[in-house]
């Protein structure tokens, strides 16, 4: 039996399908970044022209391995002042797709990556790292510096929390929202190059990516449910689908949002893994005109 709990509220007035949950733990990963389910875009221009350009694909050979591996080529003007001025690509993926609110809170991600970097001569700051898309809003997290040359493994340095990402730009939130109030979030990975100091001129480059892993911490969830109030209803017909084996159902109720109680289903045989239609009587409060049931799968 899995260990794992998720509490699903229950719209009284309707039969309750449970769909199968999602497993603690996630992730993604691509190997050779096939172009057809990539996307970049310029989400920050830093340049004193705002005419910083860049091109994305998928290069055949020349990966680790000798495979496949995804590109961005960048092209800035420097005008020479002591700013930082430069470009950062965004590239998502559509099929890095997770939604808190159905697969369960993430409590943190990890990220991995080889890159590789070649520019012209002006030695600007090349980095790469994790990036976020949720809610129209894009946040990065510790780009990493990526040395000219051949490839090398980049990987932050411990699990992070929502708290590590930052926002691109003025839009609020500040950080992305990992519970189960959060929008679907779209993963992929940031790239960038700036030059702080040096002689006017364009600056040129491109940054390898390769074999990106992703992996995403969870807390188990179920498909949620609006959860309304029984008005003078002391038994309830609910009807399960979808449950596994060696998963149960214990039932829950509560005369608020806040409390709940553990009252034990009738007939005891839905507490198991059968799916079918039951009744739930609340034994727990019997007298309340109003209160409201979940289901904790187990």
């Amino acid at each position: 039996m899995t260990t794992s709990r998720a509490l699903l509220p229950v719209a009284l007035s309707l039969a309750l399908s449970i769909s199968p949950r999602v497993n603690a733990g996630a992730g993604f990963n691509d190997g050779d970044f096939t172009s057809y389910n990539w996307t970049a875009v310029k989400i920050q221009d830093t340049t004193a022209l705002q005419n910083a350009g860049f091109d994305a694909g998928e290069v055949l050979t020349g990966g680790v391995g000798g495979g496949a591996y995804r590109s961005n080529s960048f092209s800035f003007y420097f005008n020479g002042t002591s700013t930082n001025q430069g470009i950062l690509i965004g590239n998502t993926n559509s099929g890095m797709i997770y939604s808190p609110a159905i697969s369960g809170a993430i409590k943190s991600v990890s990220f991995g990556i080889a890159a590789s970097e070649s520019d012209s001569g002006q030695s600007p700051v090349v980095s790469i790292g994790l990036l976020l898309l949720q809610s129209n809003i894009y946040y990065t997290n510790q780009l990493q510096v990526v040395a000219p040359g051949g490839w090398a493994n980049v990987k932050v340095a411990s699990p992070q929390l929502a708290a590590n990402f930052t926002r691109v730009g003025p839009s609020e939130p500040v950080n992305p929202d990992f519970t189960t109030n959060g929008a679907p979030i779209q993963f992929g990975y940031a790239t960038a190059a700036s030059l702080s100091s040096g002689s006017p001129g364009t600056i040129t480059g491109m940054i390898g990516a390769d074999g990106l892993v992703l992996t995403i911490s969870n807390t188990p969830g179920m498909p949620r449910f609006i959860s309304s109030q029984a008005v003078n209803a002391t038994n309830l017909s609910v009807t399960l689908s979808g449950l596994a084996a060696g998963e149960s159902v214990t039932w829950l109720v509560s005369t608020n949002l806040t409390g709940w109680s553990t009252n034990n289903p009738n007939p005891t045989s839905s507490a198991t893994a059968t799916n079918g239609t039951f009744t739930v009587t609340n034994s727990a409060f019997p007298a309340a005109p109003k209160w409201f049931l979940r289901a904790l799968v187990q």
